[in-house]
């Protein structure tokens, strides 16, 4: 409670000092900052967000943890080979990871648009610079395109109040494609200003490219997101017969749209069959939108740590069904409001309801957006806790967020909150605003750079432990314990056989086939239970792949700040 009523009294003082101070020896000064935060700001903010998140991560050099960035990670050092795919391993049934295929080839089983940004990293060896990239490219087209709907003060606390919601320092610092989609849809929603503003054709064909690669990253969610904005271009193409601009937004979309096929007919041999959909068929058959779960039993046998997931996914399917739906709409807005919300962020919950009240046509658009995001994935089934699904509309929180508490500085100067003018107290308020904000923010980062240490803590000694194996090429087979969930540990690689350690699932009396094939390299165990290395004896029985009970992947349930 204290940690909550000491910023509500810090801000309520700041928002007096801009009522009684006189600010009048400061125009200068406020000219000068509006200036630079038009002009250098957002790339000196996107560098300052880039060392934040990256601080948060709690890392130099952050390893992928959950398993969706692993296969991301992958994927992307398939790209950095110039390759669409790796070979398909000697029996494959060793190096089963979870969302990759290892037959026909292996390669991620989400769409490509992320992957081929993050290759950028693979390349340079330095995994975590897209991620860190798309952060800087966020906080400064969101401070762009707030400065252009509403003024630079309101963008600067948009900013703040953006970089210390607890979504997104939960999300951000990762390998997941939400950092990627999230810098797309402002990208895209820059190039729709400019383009009504100027009628330049480059800018809607831009505009098309942020939107079509979104497609290819994260194709739901880009399609809630180009919904209003479809909208907006017809409806500007019809009043003002721009009858070339449609057309050069269509076939711009339509060629980042196909690469699909393409990376389709290179993965799974068939150009209408993506790799997600050959991954649903071999391992998840149910994992697809709707309310009546498909009762097709997996085509490929599925290894521990892939069973977990399916008894998970399965349960969560047969629980997502139309009389449910209400329970599912509630319980999810629970957890994204606290996320949004939560610990000393409570405190700016009344103002973001005064941003609704307030808001203009321009954040209706985005809340339009928003609330399409929302609804879209109401018929998948995910743990409602697990609200990356979401990161997206972040900003758009933000800005709301900022707005109110704009109108509310107006209001306590003023004594009316009747329109959006701006003049020197609400100036100052916003700077004082933006101070107390980034004090109050340090507990919250520290402890959010904490639980991402702690998530990634298995992952990193694992890592570790292998570089100190006494073996320049060594195979490990990893023993799972008799427990209901298991370390995801087994990895596949762009380049298998140049790889110095093989990580890989023990199969008990098979595992004498993949050591005969790999003659040159020394044999360990992974013992799960003792969680320790030891060389290679066979098991004292055959090891069958039992159906553990499922744990929330890493960061689904952090505990609450």
């Amino acid at each position: 409670m204290i940690r909550l009523l000491l910023p509500a009294f810090t801000l309520l003082a700041a928002f007096w000092a801009a009522r009684i101070v006189n600010p009048s020896e400061l125009d200068d000064r406020f000219e000068r900052i509006e200036a630079w935060l038009r002009r250098p700001g957002p790339i000196v903010i996107g560098v300052v967000s880039i060392l934040i998140v990256w601080w948060v991560w709690g890392d130099l050099r952050p390893l992928p943890v959950v398993h969706d960035e692993s296969s991301y990670a992958l994927q992307a050092e398939i790209f950095a080979r110039f390759r669409w795919t790796a070979p398909s391993p000697p029996i494959p049934e060793f190096f089963e990871q979870p969302h990759v295929l290892v037959v026909p080839a292996v390669a991620s089983k989400y769409p490509p648009g992320h992957a081929l940004l993050l290759a950028l990293g693979a390349l340079l060896r330095f995994p975590p610079l897209l991620p860190l990239l798309m952060t800087g490219v966020t906080a400064a087209l969101l401070l762009m395109v707030t400065t252009r709907v509403t003024n630079p003060w309101t963008a600067l606390l948009a900013w703040i109040v953006w970089l210390i919601t607890p979504l997104v320092l939960r999300f951000q610092p990762g390998f997941f494609s939400e950092t990627t989609s999230t810098a797309l849809v402002l990208a895209a929603w820059w190039c729709l200003l400019e383009w009504r503003e100027t009628r330049k054709k480059s800018w809607v064909a831009l505009m098309a490219l942020a939107v079509g690669w979104g497609a290819i990253t994260r194709p739901v969610t880009m399609l809630a997101f180009a919904i209003p904005i479809a909208v907006v271009v017809v409806d500007d193409v019809v009043r003002y017969r721009l009858w070339l601009d449609a057309p050069i937004a269509l076939a711009v979309c339509l060629v980042v749209l196909a690469i699909v096929p393409l990376w389709s007919s290179r993965t799974t041999g068939d150009r209408n069959v993506t790799p997600l959909q050959l991954y649903a068929t071999d391992y998840l058959p149910f994992d697809k939108p709707g309310f009546t779960p498909d009762s097709t039993p997996p085509r490929r046998a599925l290894s521990p740590v892939v069973r977990s997931l399916y008894d998970d996914f399965l349960a969560r399917h047969q629980d997502q069904r139309l009389e449910n739906l209400p329970r599912t709409f509630g319980s999810r807005i629970w957890n994204l409001a606290r996320d949004l919300w939560r610990g000393t962020q409570l405190v700016l919950l009344p103002f973001f309801l005064v941003g609704l009240w307030a808001m203009g046509r321009e954040l209706r658009f985005g809340l339009i957006s928003a609330a399409l995001v929302f609804l879209v994935y109401l018929p998948y089934a995910h743990d409602a806790p697990w609200t990356l699904y979401y990161l997206e509309i972040a900003p758009v929180i933000a800005v709301i967020t900022a707005c109110g508490i704009w109108r509310a500085l107006i209001a306590m100067v003023r004594g009316v909150v009747i329109q959006l003018h701006i003049d020197r107290r609400p100036k100052l308020g916003s700077a004082l605003v933006a101070l107390v904000l980034g004090v109050f923010a340090l507990p919250t980062l520290g402890y959010w750079r904490q639980q991402h240490q702690l998530t990634s803590g298995v992952t990193d000694a694992f890592a570790s432990a292998m570089k100190e194996l006494p073996s320049r090429k060594s195979i490990v087979f990893v023993r799972y314990a008799l427990r209901p969930h298991h370390l995801s540990l087994v990895s596949n690689f762009a380049n298998l056989n140049t790889a110095p350690v093989w990580v890989v699932h023990d199969l008990g009396d098979r595992d004498k086939e993949l050591l005969k094939l790999a003659e040159d390299r020394t044999a360990f165990v992974f013992d799960e239970d003792a969680m320790s290395f030891k060389a290679y004896s066979p098991p004292p029985r055959a090891r069958t792949m039992g159906p553990p009970r499922v744990v929330p992947a890493p960061l689904a349930k952090p505990d609450s700040q």
